[in-house]
């Protein structure tokens, strides 16, 4: 079956996928945004959005788009989301910006927050963090590498960390809209810049985010190298059996 010929389930919908794909993928060496590159045969995003199609709970889609690639952008939400509401806003100059505009025209109070550049997203994935009794929760996997701190001036090794207190920050992450929300336009007033939502909402409104177990499987994709080893997993899947991971 054709991935973009989907059948959806009918419960009570309650949830806004809101998908980060604002950036150009600089770092990627790709004539375009990353986002558009074909994994398994079928656009990066659109991974990401058979994941949160294919989840009951969700109600709507709200995706950015780079500028100059919104009809792009639209005509592989058409493809893809199965008859499934979806908007389409624009990127901001910086993540952060991009985050806030997906949260704003969000119409669910319970959020959840993706990035296109992690196509391994599953529905398993996806469930447990809805159903997560925490109001906000993600994924963080525990780091397996030494770490140290150096001076960034003098480019010498100054300590190390510790990894028993050190992890990664994955996505998706659970949000209450009105609490994502709130932290953004704290921030924003403040002047402060985050690279990610979980801290962010700790430090501007005290409210406590839920570390779920992360995955090594849930790889952010960035680098050319990383194209090359996220074919290879997605060609693992195929080999297994399955069309795609979110079987």
């Amino acid at each position: 079956m054709s991935l973009h010929r989907l059948t959806r389930p009918h419960p009570e919908p309650q949830v806004s996928f809101l998908l980060l794909s604002g950036g150009i993928g600089s770092r990627s060496n790709h004539h375009e945004p990353k986002q558009f590159y074909k994994l398994a045969g079928h656009p990066m995003i659109a991974h990401s959005i058979i994941a949160a199609v294919r989840t009951p709970n969700v109600a709507e889609i709200v995706v950015n788009a780079p500028e100059g690639f919104e009809e792009r952008t639209r005509e592989i939400m058409e493809a893809y989301c199965a008859g499934l509401p979806y908007k389409i806003v624009p990127a901001g100059a910086t993540r952060q910006e991009s985050c806030e505009a997906l949260v704003a025209a969000a119409e669910k109070d319970v959020v959840v927050l993706h990035e296109a550049a992690r196509p391994f997203i599953s529905v398993d994935m996806l469930a447990d963090l809805i159903e997560n009794d925490a109001e906000n929760a993600g994924y963080c996997f525990a780091i397996s590498f030494s770490m140290c701190r150096i001076d960034t001036e003098t480019r010498m090794i100054k300590r190390g960390v510790s990894r028993e207190k050190v992890f990664d920050i994955q996505l998706p992450q659970k949000f209450a809209r009105a609490t994502l929300l709130a932290a953004h336009e704290k921030a924003r007033k403040k002047g402060k810049n985050y690279n990610e939502d979980s801290v962010m909402v700790v430090k501007m409104t005290k409210q406590p985010v839920l570390s779920l177990e992360g995955s090594s499987r849930n790889r952010k994709v960035t680098t050319p190298e990383d194209f090359i080893i996220a074919e290879g997993m997605m060609k693992d899947f195929h080999s297994k059996g399955k069309v795609t991971p979110h079987d």
